[in-house]
């Protein structure tokens, strides 16, 4: 008999921390899915969230009450409660032990895990600060750093597996599947700031694209269901027909493979922009982002002009412009780009080490 493998995700989402977290979680679990795996999400009803949509997307979800004024500050402010509060509160209602625990959140670390204890066989944190203390059989981290290797040395236990480098990044399956289909005739611009953009960065960049020498284009901004300048965004678009505004779109492969330029933010949006060659004028919205950013820059698969709070519309329109003008370095970002990920990304190498892991667990 075979028994169905449970996977337990414990993300959030939330104005101030966006969807990332939960998109690149949503990826795995679906892989884990198609492979048989029982899914359930824990996630905390912070401002934001997007619990009824991932119940919409046909997912469990342990809803983790609100949290209260929190005195708390950096990332500890994410989570909203202790560490220990927030296990407490999903221990009482996990009803029975799950197979495997995935964490992808920067206000939990060692302490949350070991107060999981007992109720996972085994644990898998997903992260890229590494800047806490983690006790885990795997830690995954995606992207490209310097001295990849020894950024977690002494911040998790000797046992654990590392899953380092853009050879295992969450790439979902449309990314993996789709190339790019960008017509060399048609100017087309993509612009996504993650889902809340929470600096209107959105608004700033259709402003810049209007200063263009060229006037012939087209635009996709992006923007999430959380966006807090929905109405602003919607009334600029209806004005100017070159724009053409997408809510929580799932369709984000598609525009990607017809753009001639993505124009956002640092983050996990990254590796699906380089899986489809797809050449970058990118900002940072947080510290986090900078590190991986600046690598992918040296490596020559984007273009970085420094953090979101310091952007301006004429800056904007003055580094497209240059990158408009010299169109054999689009054509290099682009080849750079594609060679940073794996063919179909890491998501498959994951799944495989997972079911390898428990084969034996269920079969008898």
């Amino acid at each position: 008999m075979i028994v169905e493998k449970k996977a337990l995700f414990r993300v959030d989402a939330s104005s101030a921390i966006g969807s990332g977290h939960l998109m690149r979680c949503l990826t795995l679990a679906k892989a884990l899915q198609q492979s048989g795996w029982s899914i359930v999400f824990a996630c905390r009803a912070h401002p934001g969230n997007l619990i009824q949509w991932l119940r919409k997307q046909s997912f469990d979800v342990i809803e983790l009450t609100q949290p209260k004024e929190t005195t708390a500050t950096d990332y500890a402010a994410w989570l909203g409660v202790t560490e220990q509060q927030d296990a407490a509160e999903l221990l009482l209602q996990l009803q029975q032990p799950v197979d495997l625990l995935v964490i992808d959140h920067y206000g939990l670390s060692k302490e949350f895990e070991l107060a999981m204890t007992g109720f996972f066989h085994k644990l898998l944190v997903i992260d890229d600060l590494a800047n806490r203390f983690h006790h885990c059989d795997y830690l995954l981290d995606q992207n490209l750093y310097p001295k990849l290797q020894s950024r977690y040395e002494t911040l998790v236990n000797k046992e654990a597996q590392l899953l380092l480098g853009p050879s295992y990044v969450l790439l979902r399956p449309e990314f993996a599947k789709l190339r790019r289909t960008a017509d060399v005739n048609r100017l087309c611009f993509l612009v996504f700031y993650g889902g809340t953009d929470e600096l209107n960065l959105s608004s700033l960049t259709i402003n810049a694209l209007q200063q263009l020498q060229k006037t012939d284009f087209h635009a996709d901004i992006v923007i999430g269901l959380a966006n807090r300048h929905k109405a602003e965004l919607e009334q600029l678009c209806a004005e100017d027909d070159r724009f053409k505004l997408h809510i929580q779109t799932p369709h984000m492969a598609e525009l990607m493979s017809k753009a001639t330029l993505m124009i956002g933010a640092g983050g996990s949006t990254h590796w699906e922009r380089c899986a489809l060659a797809l050449p970058g004028l990118v900002v940072t919205l947080a510290e986090n982002q900078v590190a991986s950013t600046l690598c992918l820059a040296d490596a020559g698969a984007c273009s970085y002009i420094g953090h979101g709070l310091d952007l301006t519309a004429s800056r904007l329109t003055q580094a497209v412009q240059q990158l408009l003008d010299n169109p054999e370095q689009l054509e290099r970002m682009s080849k750079q780009a594609k060679q940073l990920v794996p063919e179909g990304g890491g998501c498959v190498a994951i799944v495989d080490l997972f079911n390898t892991e428990f084969q034996g667990r269920y079969q008898g």
